[in-house]
């Protein structure tokens, strides 16, 4: 009877994780297939499960609304700026379309928009590679400092490469930019969508499917597919380290840095 219960738990979660992906990739293509399979799914769903589905059914469609608004900025309001540099922060900054119907709902059903806007639990402990398990555990300070390092060391020889004159250039947008980026989409990703999703699906659930779900919307700023999972993975360790921590202090510290040293290498503004 337990075997069958875990079974048909792991077979929600990954219908989920489907669900999910399936939604952010045809809208991204504007796939009407993909868009007919995803409302028959979720029908289906919404019908059959627990009421756990059913709230994340509604996520979806939330989120669903919100990412919709967001591209059709991107495509139709967002080009008509001059500069490119301005073109990427107006980009960045209708991240807060996403939001909205997030918010609204969080806000007509009583709920905590974001559980994890708290101090860090900076001792706990995050085991690496799997979060939760691993050959080696350190404290979520300690793993910060060493991801912030190898990022620094994996990027410095593409900033030296561009010369002081080049950060001189930038240094104002690579500051509002890597700000502004960071902070929306680790409200929208570790923020609503990971408190909804560990609600709905548990905590290592909500990881995977919201990691999934971070590294394939960045196939609307043009990068490819491929790129899109490895996102997908430093999304994990985005994830694994709000959920340890408790807060997402230490996921925005970290995705600050590197769109930093992301703009500081030229990745951005090419």
């Amino acid at each position: 009877m337990e075997w069958k219960l875990i079974n048909t738990i792991m077979v929600k979660n990954i219908v989920s994780l489907f669900l999910f992906a399936t939604l952010i990739i045809s809208i991204q293509l504007n796939n009407y297939l993909l868009i007919a399979i995803w409302v028959v799914t979720s029908i289906f769903l919404f019908l059959t499960f627990d009421k756990s589905m059913k709230s994340f059914v509604v996520t979806n469609v939330l989120f669903g609304i919100g990412f919709f608004a967001y591209l059709y900025v991107n495509s139709h309001w967002t080009i008509q700026f001059q500069t490119e540099e301005l073109r990427i922060f107006f980009s960045r900054v209708s991240l807060v379309f996403i939001l909205v119907p997030l918010f609204i709902s969080a806000f007509f059903s009583k709920s905590t928009f974001i559980t994890y806007l708290k101090k860090p639990q900076w001792n706990e402990l995050i085991y690496f590679p799997f979060i939760w398990s691993g050959f080696h555990r350190t404290s979520v300070k300690f793993f910060l400092f060493i991801a912030l390092s190898v990022n620094i060391v994996s990027f410095a020889p593409f900033v030296i490469q561009n010369g002081w004159s080049f950060i001189e250039e930038i240094w104002l947008f690579t500051i509002i930019f890597s700000i502004t980026n960071a902070i929306l989409e680790e409200i929208i990703w570790r923020g609503n969508l990971l408190s909804r999703l560990s609600e709905q699906l548990g905590e290592k659930w909500a990881v995977v499917v919201t990691s999934l779900g971070f590294g394939l919307q960045h196939y609307s700023l043009g990068i490819p597919w491929v790129i899109c999972i490895a996102f997908s993975i430093g999304g994990m360790f985005y994830g694994g380290i709000t959920i340890k921590s408790r807060s997402i202090i230490p996921s925005i510290i970290w995705h600050i840095a590197f769109n930093t040293l992301m703009v500081l290498s030229g990745l951005i503004l090419k």
